[in-house]
């Protein structure tokens, strides 16, 4: 009897299992006759975490999200100097506080600061501020762009390079479309990589990450003698203004001459030794920060 009952179970087809991972399908297929209790496929939808596409679909998708994220910050360089520039000094005799030195100056100030909502009218820009003409090459959306664009080098010792031709984002403050031109005073606000699906030749459809330079579109300060009676307004009243300028100053080490000497034995003559420091021209380049006072 037991034998009888052992080989009518084998005789058996075995049904689908259900496990904590989905349907596991057994190895012997369903009869014919019976189609309603077929035995979950692997692309089933019933199946937990395994089920594979539909053919077709995964070949159709195009990802056409945009990601934007920081790469590599605007290094903004340290003043190595700093100095005074007091009003009340202007154009004494045997001072350096000018008429001229003061719009130079105020220039240097006007291309570092952006015009914004606070109450003073404006603030110092956090990057370089440049003339940047671009070719608009693909909206990413939130007024940010791929651009073709082209910049002069802008800052101290020409901290930001030049580009010609040059892709980079820009965020400006108007609506723009594909194959719009023009120009913009742009903030260099770092690095930026951005992942996204490009809409235009030879990278359409592909899904890239690049990495480009970043510009917001801003206002500068004008620089005009209106502008600048009132930044000498705003000092006597006790605002805390300064701009930051390349200065050239002589060489320390070598005095200026672009060499140093070197006693030699047994010769009446120096031996000139190029100086390093400043590359044998006797002078260097620094970052000053000069304060106004009143």
């Amino acid at each position: 009897m037991t034998l009888r009952l052992l080989l009518a179970l084998l005789a058996l087809p075995l049904g689908a299992q259900t496990s904590a991972f989905g349907t596991k399908v057994s190895a012997e297929p369903a009869p014919a006759t019976a189609p309603a209790a077929a035995p979950a496929s692997a692309a089933s939808p019933t199946t937990a975490g395994t089920a594979a596409p539909a053919a077709g679909i995964s070949d159709e998708f195009v990802d056409n999200s945009v990601q934007i994220s920081p790469f590599r910050p605007t290094l903004l360089p340290e003043a190595k100097s700093t100095r005074t520039f007091q009003l009340s000094k202007l154009n004494r005799l045997g001072s350096t506080e000018t008429t001229k030195e003061l719009q130079r100056l105020f220039s240097a100030f006007a291309t570092q600061s952006i015009v914004d909502g606070s109450p003073a009218g404006s603030s110092k820009a956090v990057g370089y501020l440049t003339t940047v003409n671009y070719s608009i090459l693909q909206d990413l959306g939130d007024n940010r762009y791929l651009a073709k664009a082209a910049w002069p080098a802008a800052g101290p010792n020409e901290a930001l390079a030049a580009g010609v031709d040059t892709m980079a984002l820009l965020l400006l403050e108007k609506p723009a479309k594909p194959g719009d031109t023009g120009k913009i005073t742009g903030m260099h606000v770092g690095t930026v990589a951005i992942l996204f699906t490009p809409d235009f030749a030879p990278l359409k459809g592909r899904r890239l990450t690049l990495r480009r330079e970043a510009f917001l579109e801003c206002a500068t300060l004008e620089d005009s003698p209106a502008g600048l009676q009132r930044f000498v307004e705003a000092i006597a009243a006790g605002a805390e203004l300064s701009a930051t300028t390349s200065e050239t100053i002589p060489c320390k080490k070598c005095g200026g001459l672009g060499f140093t000497r070197e006693a030699q034995k047994g010769q009446l003559l120096d031996k000139r030794v190029p100086c390093g420091d400043c590359a044998s021209t006797g002078k260097l380049i620094i970052s000053v920060e000069t304060k106004f006072v009143p």
